[in-house]
């Protein structure tokens, strides 16, 4: 049975040829500083507001303090001293850790702000789901945060600069976590929002993010076509992506046309 997750369909839906390299044949990729950065820095935080939510799910509310502490334990290498830290801030660079712990201080702290005194009963922190499409294909991935709050259920993803423009990016993400929702909790649905809070906006509040039943379709759509591919061709030079793809290299050479036929 092959098995999916979201990142693995919206890489597909960019380039056939990028699914394969990257989840088919797991070919090495470079990765720039720039990305791994960022790519650090978002998980880092949402690994200290899943510590967060794991305290209030024990009827404890950890401190900005405490959030703060977590931060450094994670982000700061283990013997990084201060003079270390004080360096680095001359250092012209993008994203070093000093800049992005001011970063992180000021997210935790309106997070704080946002979240502590709230009455809030967390029912699953990073819920790791896997369903079936159909007889082929399953899709895995997991929930951030499933919380109670008046009665009423938030199935909530955790987001970095959401924007409505690149609303589009987004689809296959919630589409599949309501799917995985329904499929386990089932009625529960009646009741529950799905929808994302963005850790780098002001509001820090949960958005509803709509899906319809075209939103369904598309990913069974998806699904179907993905595993019915036998190869796996290339859109070199027919999409932006093309200017930064890390399979640049072996795309260049792909010459499987003929298998196609």
């Amino acid at each position: 049975m092959l098995v999916l997750t979201p990142e693995a369909i919206k890489d597909f839906q960019t380039c056939e040829r990028l699914y394969d390299y990257r989840h088919q044949e797991k070919v090495p990729e470079t990765i720039y500083s720039r990305d791994l950065v960022s790519s650090n820095f978002e998980n880092s935080i949402k690994n200290i507001i899943q510590f967060f939510w794991f305290k209030k799910q024990g009827g404890i509310t950890p401190s900005y303090s405490s959030l703060l502490n977590r931060w450094e334990k994670i982000w700061f290498p283990k013997n990084y001293d201060s003079y270390e830290i004080a360096t680095e801030q001359h250092e012209i660079m993008y994203g070093n850790t000093s800049n992005m712990t001011s970063k992180a201080a000021s997210l935790l702290m309106k997070f704080h702000e946002k979240y502590s005194e709230m009455d809030i009963i967390p029912m699953s922190i990073c819920d790791e789901y896997i369903f079936n499409i159909n007889s082929s294909v399953r899709i895995q991935d997991k929930i951030d945060i499933i919380y109670k709050k008046d009665s009423q259920i938030y199935v909530t993803k955790l987001i970095f600069n959401y924007k409505n423009n690149n609303r589009h990016l987004y689809q296959i993400d919630f589409s599949t976590m309501y799917m995985a929702f329904t499929n386990h909790y089932g009625d529960y649905s009646k009741i529950s929002k799905f929808g994302y809070i963005d850790l780098m906006s002001n509001d820090l509040s949960f958005k509803e993010y709509e899906i319809n039943d075209e939103d369904i379709e598309s990913i069974e759509y998806w699904c179907d076509t993905i595993y019915g591919k036998e190869t796996f061709v290339p859109r070199r030079g027919l999409t932006p992506y093309c200017k930064k793809c890390p399979f640049d290299k072996p795309c260049s050479k792909w010459s499987g046309w003929k298998n196609n036929e």
